[in-house]
Order: structure tokens, then sequence, then C-alpha cells
């Protein structure tokens, strides 16, 4: 081949590596997603943290019912790859103490009901109410009392300072005309079976389950009478967070039959109280927790008493109202829970890929077809060129220099993989071609093209 044929061929070529310019839309492709990853990065300022691995409850004392409800949350919320951590206190008043406290690390504490005085302004919310808690009082066996006014000048324990024992004590004996004043308030460091028997105490409040171990041995004590309080419907009109109960003959043993009568009792609820910027997830996973623990009903109550939003002595924290009123939500029912809580915190990130998906749901066909076509089309340049260069009188080329081009056009075609819908385009292509080899064929016989000499 000449030195006038090379120039043509390299401009063949060169048409041919324009024609291909279609691969520099990677380009585009790039910003397209730099554009979608900056969307989602902004969107995702929107999405809620994820919830902490832990989180600390503040209970009563160990030997209390507060501090074993609270080791059966914990092994629960364990399992869900949860940390419970678990802080003791002499009661109630104390831990909303703690809760309010702003250097306190306590998330959720026990709250006896009735026990709350600052609730205005406040950022403690309620979760739930969990169980009965009844007031007992416990005397001597050898020294019943039938009314609360009997006690006027009695030795009595009425719980530790910052209990709720000691709260609701203090406004049942008022109510009965009974101060502090009126009596000699003693503090025990020993079972309180044995201060009662050797006569160290005339009574002693209580505040608890009675499923408790430590009540559960009281009531069963042959020495130790467990006081009827005869007028506890009474109560409960006059202490809206109190609930008159009754403990039926025969609960708590019928082969013993324990107690031996019906004892008439007044009841606040324990109910969990939480600092309101407690995560949202870890509420809900909570409230699963305590309604595993508490749906099923005790000695006092039925199973579809608690948990509840009654008896709360602060304003009812929306998630766990929910959960309490509709169950747990739709991907916590069929997935874990941090896999659950992981999505439904990423569904904010959907705004960014609706949006897109909007345009390029009717953007994409147009352009697929395009591609589809480019990988067709892109030819017909080389064609044309062969074509022009053909007829061009100032640098003809002899019909064997256009046959080899269009050759090399024709074998690359063949490698040309589009989809089946196109294949009639492409063989539109070689038909073209073989239209433009009988033309140049056709006007070598008629016209033979002469090359200039070097």
């Amino acid at each position: 081949m000449t030195d006038v044929d090379q120039p043509m061929l390299q401009a063949i070529r060169a048409s041919r590596a324009r024609s291909r310019a279609w691969r520099l839309q990677g380009a585009w492709l790039t910003v397209a997603l730099a554009v979608v990853a900056l969307a989602f990065y902004l969107t995702y300022q929107f999405v809620e943290p994820a919830p902490p691995r832990a989180m600390t409850i503040t209970t009563g004392s160990e030997s209390g019912a507060y501090y074993q409800t609270a080791l059966a949350y914990q092994r629960a919320l364990a399992r869900e790859g949860v940390t419970l951590h678990i802080e003791t206190s002499p009661g109630s008043i104390e831990n909303l103490r703690r809760l309010r406290d702003p250097d306190s690390d306590v998330d959720v504490a026990f709250v006896q009901g009735g026990t709350a005085t600052e609730r205005e302004s406040d950022t403690l919310v309620g979760l739930a109410s969990v169980y009965f808690e009844p007031v007992w009082l416990f005397t001597p066996d050898a020294r019943p009392v039938n009314f609360l006014h009997a006690l006027h000048g009695t030795r009595l324990d009425i719980g530790a300072e910052g209990s709720g024992t000691r709260a609701v004590a203090l406004q049942l004996l008022a109510k009965n005309g009974v101060g502090l004043d009126d009596i000699t308030p003693v503090t025990i460091d020993q079972p309180l079976e044995t201060a009662l028997a050797a006569g160290q105490l005339d009574g002693a409040f209580r505040v608890g389950s009675a499923e408790a171990p430590a009540l559960q041995s009281l009531l069963r004590n042959p020495a130790v009478r467990t006081t009827p309080l005869r007028r506890a419907p009474a109560y409960a009109r006059h202490f809206p967070f109190l609930e008159a109960l009754t403990l039926y003959a025969g609960s708590l043993s019928f082969e013993g039959n324990l107690p031996r009568e019906n004892i008439p009792l007044v009841a606040p609820a324990a109910t969990l109280v939480a600092r309101d910027s407690l995560h949202p997830a870890l509420i809900q996973l909570l409230m699963h927790v305590v309604v595993s623990e508490h749906g099923q009903g005790s000695l006092l109550a039925d199973s579809d008493t608690f948990p509840s939003t009654r008896w709360l002595d602060f304003p009812v924290q929306p998630d766990a109202e929910r959960y309490l009123q509709n169950g747990p939500p739709f991907l916590q029912r069929y997935l874990p829970f941090w896999v659950a809580n992981l999505l439904d915190r990423m569904k904010i990130m959907l705004v960014p890929l609706i949006a897109l998906m909007i345009p390029m749901s009717r953007l994409l066909p147009p352009t697929y077809r395009w591609r589809m076509r480019r990988r067709i089309y892109q030819w017909y340049d080389e064609v044309q060129l062969i074509d022009t260069a053909a007829e061009d009188p100032a640098r003809p080329w002899s019909f064997a220099q256009c046959h080899q081009a269009i050759d090399e056009i024709e074998n690359e075609i063949r490698r040309v993989d589009v989809p089946l819908s196109f294949y009639h385009e492409l063989y539109t292509l070689r038909q073209h071609i073989d239209l433009l080899r009988n033309q140049l064929r056709a006007r070598a016989h008629s016209a033979p093209v002469t090359r200039p000499s070097d």
C-alpha cells in the first residue's frame, strides 16, 4: 500500500475512534453516581442515630421485687444484644432523683405509683405500669390491728427515707389521723419476722409484689399477722393511685390454706419511668420485654391487666403507648431487632431513591434504545467516509483499497453484540455496506479510478 493510502486509512481509524466516544460516557455515569451519593449523604444527616448497646435501670434493694424484675429484663435484653446495668437504691423517691439528675447515667427506673410530686415541666415520661405492689401491714400475730388509727403511739417500721413504702405509709396514716410525731419510727437491721416476734416492733409497712420472696416468707409465717385493710375501697377513692384488691384465701397455698381468709388490700402499681431522651428503639425493645414478662397475670391481676398505661404519674411516652396498643412494629415481627431497627431508620433514604427513580424510569428506556442503536449507527460514519473518499477527485481511492476498508468494518460488525430485538437494524447496516460495495464495483467498471504517481 502506497503512502497516499496510509493517510486515508488513518482517517478511517480516527473516525472509528471518534465513533466509539460513547465509552467516554463513563464520565457521565460517574457524575450521575456522585450526584446520587451526595443525595444519599445529605439524606443520611436526617437519619436517627443508632440506639446505644447499653442502658441503666435503678431499682430497689437486692431483696426486693424491683431488683428481681430487673434481673429478668437483663437476661431478656442480653439475648437482643443490649446490656442492662442495674443500680440498687433505697426506693422510688431516690430513683426519681437519679432520673432527674443530669449527672446520673440512669435511663430507666422503677417507681411506685403515687410517689411523684414534681410533674410540671418535667423531663420524665411514663412507659408502663407493670404489676400491683400492695401495701402490707404486718403485726405480731398476738397483737392484731383492725384499723390504722389504732397504730397511734406504736413502734412502726415505715420504710427507709427515699422509699415508696415510707411515702404511701405516711399518707395512709395521715388519713387516719396518725402523723409522724404520733409514732416511733424504727429501723431494723435484722429479719422482720425476728423483730416482730421479739417485741421490737408493733408493726411494719411493706410495699411489694405478693410473689416477692421476702414477702412470701412473711405471708407464710404463722407468727406474723397480715392485717387486712377492710376499708380498702375507701382508700382507693381518696387516693387515685391506689387500687382496691383482694388476696383470696388459699392463694398462696391450697394445702395449707394460706392465707386463711380473704385479705382486702390497697395497691399502687409498679411503674417504669424513663428520661424523655431515651432512644425510641430501646423503648420499643424494652416494651417487648415488659409485655413478655408481665402479660401472664398474677395472684392479684388478670392476664390482660398489665402492662398498662393506667396508674402512671407521668405523660405516656408515645412509642411505648403505640407498642401497647398495636404491638411491635411491622419489621420487628419478622426480623431481629437490630436488623429491623436499621431498616426502620433507613426508610428516609427512600426519599432520594424515589426522587431519582421517577425521572430515571422515563429516561432509562429511551437511553437503552439509544445505546443499543449507537453500537450499530456508529459504523455509518465510516461507511460515509469510504463513500466520500472514493469520489474525492483530489485523493481518489482504488476499488481494492475501498474493498479492504469495507472488509475491516464488516469484520468488526460481526463482533457487535446487541439484543435480538435490534438485529434487524444490524442486518440493515450490513445490507447498506453490500450496497456500497456494489456501487463501488459498478463505478470501477464504468470509470476506473487512476491514482497519481508518487
